[in-house]
């Protein structure tokens, strides 16, 4: 693969996406947690802005503002409004991702990014991880497509990260679903 400068700067800021991703599952607030998912959100919508996946870049655009609306109601430890918007966020999704259609491969990012949203608004683990092995598959897809070799890489990480997790509480222990406070 013959990369000019151009190509290596836009895989350099999907890179600068993957550590803002994977630093936010080493934070321990929420609040932090979501500015680095934010962050990450931020480099890869641009990322696909730069290589023409626009329903990627718009729907992280949207994730962005998602972040901001859950970090705010868990701040304010407002779990009923924060349940309210879970649902109408993931209608917000799906209504601009059609917006900003690119063809068929949309299909898969719409839809992970609606599962996405209802996902992290469960408390049951097993469920929240079945979904968002999901949403993993459809990103990587996605990102093969536009040529986001970054993204690639850091949804097969997130992807192991999953199923690591599958294996350990779901597989393995055969306790309980795991509930998250």
């Amino acid at each position: 693969m013959d990369l000019n400068w151009n190509e290596i700067i836009i895989q350099v800021i999907g890179i600068i996406g993957i550590i803002a991703g994977l630093s936010a599952f080493q934070c321990n607030k929420h609040s932090h947690a979501l500015a680095l998912k934010m962050t990450e959100e931020g480099m890869f919508g641009l990322q696909y802005f730069l290589l023409g996946g626009y329903t990627g870049f718009v729907l992280n655009l949207v994730g962005i503002f998602r972040n901001l609306i859950f970090t705010y109601f868990g701040l304010k430890d407002k779990q009923k409004e924060l349940q309210i918007s879970r649902r109408i966020l993931a209608v917000v999704f799906a209504v601009i991702g059609l917006c900003a259609w690119e063809g068929y491969i949309s299909i898969l990012i719409i839809f992970a990014k609606v599962l996405s949203t209802l996902a992290y608004g469960t408390t049951n683990m097993k469920k929240m991880r079945l979904m968002i092995s999901v949403t993993c598959c459809c990103w990587i897809c996605y990102n093969y497509y536009v040529g986001s070799i970054a993204g690639v890489i850091s949804d097969a990480c997130n992807l192991t990260s999953v199923v690591i997790g599958m294996i350990r509480y779901d597989i393995l222990k055969k306790e309980e679903p795991q509930k998250t406070h």
